[in-house]
């Protein structure tokens, strides 16, 4: 859970590397943020205002370093090293994650990003160097879930239930062809004219089975998921069983009768990524088997107070769904090269003044800045008064410029209070889900209001083709065979008639 007056600390002015290390580090701490309403705030060194009790995470290079933090840490041992240490005093608590390169900097905020390896060590200080080995470990399933590590057996007459959890990544769900297979053994004190097992997925009946004595030992239900049925990312599989004794109105022994589930259970999970790019979609489209899925960031070069809260708003939930610390991310000060672009899903923050990246995106925004940048403009959704521009913020979902398989965050305002103010719609996810578009208006009154501009919402359009294809393949299939049979019947109607003519002819002929 979260500690209470847990904050992360990076320098005033960060490098790229500081920021990236820092927002490594925060979605190792994020998540295990259990509620709608917390977060850890990410702050300038100088304004940490540590309290007694308090846990601040310090990120940054020990050139960056406040003087009493400097003194807790050994320069010699930053020789190709980074160092992660704790410190106590007076009633606050410091973890010091430092080193004299951004690479090794990064390399220690991995580690700490990593909940094994921090749960691992007991020492006050930990070395990181090239060779450390700091990646989460994953376990490749291949969509099958096991619903029980062990025989799980239910007892009494009447109607028994045992449920299982299924989860699969959250940036995923559920898609047709999945698949439940329950093998378990029954009581042969039953009334098997009566008594029966029920599957269900959530409040959805998806199979049953008449238990018998012939398979009382060894029985199993197979079924397939309905096509079409939506589950999300985690859902629940019940087993339901109904037993029904022999005698059971004389019986005292409720007890008697018992049902039991095996280990070798399963759920086959076909699951797909979602392809949308809509704010129903985030912030997952920026996620891939729950880590960050190669996203670069172009950030002020100089960060203000408004800035990091900014940063807080955005990483926090993006970190909260960052279960591995396998992902890319990099931090940019300035517009990244076509390579990177091309290749990476962008998230761009801040005004006109302070990033020159949103100026080279102006014509490509929803919602555009004036010839003179100081202010959002009208467009076919909003008519927007020109005072009333100047102190608004926006965060807008777009198909990046670079590469239209992939999707671009720019959040941004004249101000970077505006762009605080954009921000504080895509921080939780209650409130990501008041909208359904791509974009997001929000002014100094914390009016927010929510548009969609995409006509096709496709991330991959290709891709969508293809699931079009495929979900209705089966629709295809028929009205391919109902052609072929319209067809048959048209070419054998024709066939007839002229058959039909040649007789008719034949006859007059024959007449004449």
């Amino acid at each position: 859970m979260l500690i209470k007056g847990q904050k992360i600390a990076t320098a005033d002015n960060p490098t790229a590397k500081e920021l990236t290390a820092s927002m490594v580090a925060l979605y190792g701490e994020s998540r295990i943020i259990t509620t709608e309403n917390d977060q850890i705030p990410v702050v300038k060194l100088s304004e940490l205002n540590a309290a007694k009790n308090d846990y601040m995470l310090v990120v940054a290079q020990y050139d960056h370093l406040p003087d009493e933090l400097k003194k807790q840490i050994d320069p010699d041992q930053l020789k190709n090293k980074a160092l992660i240490k704790t410190y106590y005093t007076d009633g606050k608590y410091y973890l010091i994650v430092t080193a004299k390169s951004g690479a090794l900097l990064e390399k220690a905020a991995r580690f700490v990003a990593n909940e094994e390896l921090m749960k691992e060590t007991d020492k006050d200080t930990e070395e990181v160097d090239e060779t450390t080995d700091t990646y989460t470990s994953s376990l490749h399933d291949n969509g099958t879930h096991y619903l029980t590590t062990s025989a799980d057996r239910i007892e009494g007459a009447g109607h028994k239930e045992s449920s299982y959890l299924v989860q699969i990544p959250n940036d995923r769900s559920n898609a047709d062809g999945s698949q439940i297979t329950l093998h378990f053994n029954y009581s042969k004190n039953l009334n098997f004219n009566r008594s029966l097992v029920t599957l269900y997925v959530n409040n959805t009946v998806i199979g049953s089975k008449k238990l018998t004595a012939v398979h009382a030992n060894n029985d199993t239900l197979s079924v397939k998921l309905p096509r079409g049925l939506s589950l999300g990312s985690s859902f629940t599989v019940r087993a339901a069983f109904d037993l029904e004794m022999k005698d059971q109105d004389t019986s005292d022994n409720s007890n008697t009768p018992w049902a039991q589930v095996s280990p070798d259970s399963k759920m086959l999970v076909k699951s797909q990524r979602s392809n949308d790019l809509l704010f129903t979609n985030y912030p997952t489209l920026f996620i891939n088997n729950e880590t960050y899925d190669d996203i670069a960031v172009v950030a002020p070069k100089t960060l203000n107070t408004d800035d990091f809260k900014t940063l807080t708003n955005i990483f926090n939930l993006i970190g909260n769904f960052a279960k591995s610390n396998t992902g890319r991310i990099q931090f940019y000060k300035s517009m990244p090269s076509q390579n990177v672009l091309k290749n990476s899903n962008v998230i761009v923050l801040g005004t006109p003044r302070n990033n020159s990246m949103i100026k080279k995106l102006n014509p490509n925004l929803y919602f555009k800045y004036s010839k003179n940048f100081d202010r959002i403009i009208s467009n076919e959704k909003l008519s927007i008064e020109k005072d009333y521009g100047k102190n608004i913020g926006t965060a807008q979902l777009m198909r990046s410029p670079y590469n239209d398989k992939r999707g671009m965050l720019v959040v941004t305002g004249s101000n970077t209070k505006d762009v605080y103010l954009a921000s504080t719609q895509i921080n939780f996810q209650k409130n990501i889900q008041q909208f359904t578009g791509d974009a997001v208006v929000v002014d100094m009154n914390n009016a927010h209001y929510g548009y969609r501009f995409k006509k096709n919402k496709a991330i991959d359009k290709s891709l969508e083709n293809k699931r079009t294809f495929s979900k209705n393949s089966q629709l295809i299939l028929y009205l391919g065979l109902a052609l072929i049979v319209i067809i048959l019947i048209g070419v054998g109607v024709i066939l007839t008639v002229r058959k039909q003519g040649h007789l008719n002819g034949g006859s007059k002929h024959g007449g004449k």
